[in-house]
């Protein structure tokens, strides 16, 4: 179980959903195959997600809101933590390789080690816009799931990379204002640390503006339709009422509010793009 914690199921299943959407939009290859791609996919991420536990562990023990991992509270044995996640890693990769062929594996491995060993590693605990390149941790999954189905590139799968990719700043930026003083315990530089507090609000709505333009784009440029429309709207629509609200004061619980809500969102705006594909 301490295993399955240190992965951070929660990561793991939204990355997964990234998947399913491009497996979705790029042409469904079956559900045998499907399944065993998404099964794969996990075991990588969550290799990866333990790597970022074991890299992360002495600063996640200074925060309250990390400090019970099991890496943290020494529970997980760092030794023992990373030679799972490499296992897991290696295990993913292989069966990606042969149930998806080689360009989904080599994603799949690509992600892992720009998420553990770049972002992780090199740019988070000396940037504070480390968010903004480590944004393509996010990105390999979808594009595993686009390999798997065996199309070519196309804006279907720029739509999705572009969305993920402009979604995770600011998503990370609002926990980091929500939870402040406990990055600030952590050592690990935060917008609000170097940039200040009205600084990081006027970063998140940027990044949501930019979000919002792509969102709105592959409608106006047909690639969707009216029930994309319809739903991508509705849900960027609610998205904004957070915004604004935390661009009005920088109250710690409105910037909670909107960490919580900007999951969901990206989940509504993939679901409406992979219906109105599918419808």
């Amino acid at each position: 179980m301490d295993y399955v914690r240190a992965a951070q199921p929660r990561i793991v299943g939204l990355f997964l959903v990234t998947v399913l959407a491009a497996l979705l939009l790029g042409g469904w290859p079956g559900a045998a195959q499907s399944t065993a791609v998404l099964a794969a996919t996990g075991l990588t991420v969550a290799g990866a997600a333990i790597v970022n536990n074991v890299l992360e562990r002495d600063a996640d023990a200074r925060m309250q809101r990390t400090r019970r991992r099991p890496t943290a509270s020494g529970v997980l044995p760092p030794g023992r933590a990373l030679a799972a996640a490499l296992a897991a890693v290696a295990a993913g990769a292989l069966a990606l390789w042969a149930v998806a062929g080689p360009p989904a594996a080599a994603f799949a491995l690509a992600g892992a080690a720009w998420y553990a060993l770049v972002y992780t590693l090199l740019l988070k605990p000396h940037t504070a816009l480390s968010s903004v390149p480590g944004a393509l941790a996010g990105v390999f999954p979808a594009l595993v799931g686009w390999a798997a189905t065996g199309q070519s590139f196309s804006a279907q799968v720029l739509f999705l990379c572009g969305v993920i990719f402009l979604w995770s700043p600011p998503h990370f930026w609002a926990l980091s204002l929500a939870r402040e003083e406990d990055y600030r315990a952590s050592g690990i530089p935060t917008p609000p640390a170097r940039y200040g507090e009205p600084a990081t609000r006027l970063l998140i709505a940027a990044f949501f503006a930019a979000l919002t333009a792509v969102v709105l784009a592959a409608w106006a440029a047909g690639l969707y339709g009216p029930l994309y429309a319809a739903l991508a709207l509705a849900a960027t629509a609610v998205l904004w009422t957070f915004v604004a609200r935390l661009l009005a004061a920088p109250a710690p619980g409105r910037a909670w509010a909107l960490f919580k809500a900007s999951g969901p969102y990206l989940a509504v705006v993939l679901a409406a793009a992979v219906l109105d594909h599918l419808l």
